[in-house]
């Protein structure tokens, strides 16, 4: 009897100690848990703070770099160029100093140093690091074309302009041919930054969204709370957007009429088409045709204007174009931002197209003496044309380009 209440008690204080045990298992697990969530709620909220302040970053970049591409064309690129491939002597005249001076690489060092990009992902950091690292390219680019015209250009001011040019002929002198093809490389430079930093802005922008997404449906309480939009009727919402806002009100559905609404996404979705198209035109007119003219020309290396095989927008997106314009015209404003590009872009596809022809039926033949006198490297004045179009029309694709990056993403 004894040795059986040892063994029932021995049992007994074995269970106790088994689910002791168990409790303490279950503590230190549920303990774990929690931090764990914690860590992830912790990583999440830096990943949110720090999407947040690359996107503010790249906003002024997008900003900077647009207003010093605008500035450097308008006031240096365009009068140069026209007037050099016209066989004019424009004055070489000094860049901005200090006009890149507003744009800081700063939050990104800081970024890598610190380890806050550990919570983003791995392509994002890898586009990020690219654009940072073209922008540091740029910025170097810029340095010295303003140490060159600091040293060479600056002290000679007082000079005429037939002191940068060759007694005969409208060509720089050796001394200052570096000029022609920095002003062109820099100013490049400058309108391929400024649409990627609006792309980068964007990617940014939609992995941001999508944080915000995955919060709001972790943290959402009473999956039928009421829809305080639904609740309001649409004309209360219409009277609440002002016309600045109707784009996005349009491509919220937040509108008196649903035909308008359908309309409006059938403009978001051919505006996504052309702006792909427009980046894929102006990336290949540059690196086919635009860059390598004026390299080889601006080193008076005598390049024979090349046929532009390229068409800027084809048939169906053509179609598109013209169909989606004429029935948005029957509903909303012509001054509706997507009808004004519209516009623009068919302008310049006009333009473009005149300029395609022109090289098929004038710039096919494969003659040098055709394009240029025996002893000069300027073209030509039947053919001053070429470059100068060329110029223009590049200009304008990056341009629409931009413009057409930010109706997109308002």
């Amino acid at each position: 009897m004894k040795i059986t209440r040892s063994v029932r008690g021995f049992s007994k204080r074995f269970g106790w100690l088994i689910a002791e045990l168990l409790f303490i298992f279950l503590g230190m697990y549920g303990a774990f848990l929690l931090e764990r969530m914690h860590d992830e709620e912790l990583d999440l909220l830096r990943k949110r703070q720090i999407l947040h302040a690359l996107i503010d970053e790249f906003k002024n970049y997008e900003e900077e770099l647009s207003s010093a591409s605008h500035s450097l064309d308008e006031g240096y690129g365009v009068p140069f160029f026209t007037a050099y491939s016209n066989g004019e002597k424009p004055f070489p005249r000094p860049i901005p100093f200090g006009g890149m001076g507003k744009v800081n690489t700063g939050i990104w060092e800081a970024m890598l140093q610190s380890g806050g990009i550990e919570v983003l992902e791995v392509e994002m950091i890898q586009k990020v690091q690219v654009f940072f690292k073209k922008l540091q390219d740029l910025l170097d680019l810029y340095s010295r074309f303003e140490r060159l015209t600091e040293n060479m250009i600056l002290p000679e001011m007082d000079r005429s302009v037939a002191f940068f040019y060759q007694e005969k002929g409208s060509d720089l002198r050796d001394k200052y041919k570096w000029y022609v093809n920095s002003l062109f490389t820099v100013g490049m430079s400058l309108r391929e930054l400024s649409v990627q930093a609006s792309q980068t802005k964007g990617l940014l922008e939609q992995e941001f969204s999508q944080i915000e997404q995955k919060s709001k449906q972790e943290n959402k309480v009473n999956s039928d709370a009421p829809n305080f939009l639904s609740s309001q009727s649409s004309s209360d919402i219409d009277d609440q957007c002002s016309s600045s806002e109707l784009q996005v009100a349009l491509k919220e559905g937040r509108d008196r009429d649903g035909n308008i609404s359908h309309l409006m996404d059938q403009a978001l979705e051919v505006l996504s088409v052309l702006n792909e198209s427009l980046k894929v035109a102006s990336t290949t007119f540059d690196e086919e045709f635009a860059v390598p003219f004026f390299t080889s020309y601006s080193e008076q290396a005598k390049p024979k204007p090349k046929p532009v095989k390229l068409k800027l927008l084809k048939e169906p997106l053509l179609e598109r174009i013209l169909l989606t314009q004429e029935r948005l015209k029957k509903e909303i404003s012509s001054e509706n931002k997507i009808l004004v590009f519209f516009d623009k872009c068919l302008d310049v596809n006009q333009i473009f197209n005149e300029f395609h022809n022109r090289t098929l039926s004038e710039c096919s033949h494969n003659l040098e003496n055709l394009y240029y006198e025996e002893n000069s490297t300027v073209l030509r004045s039947e053919f001053e044309w070429y470059p100068s179009q060329m110029f223009s029309i590049g200009s304008e694709l990056h341009v629409l380009c931009d413009q057409g990056v930010q109706i997109f993403n308002p």
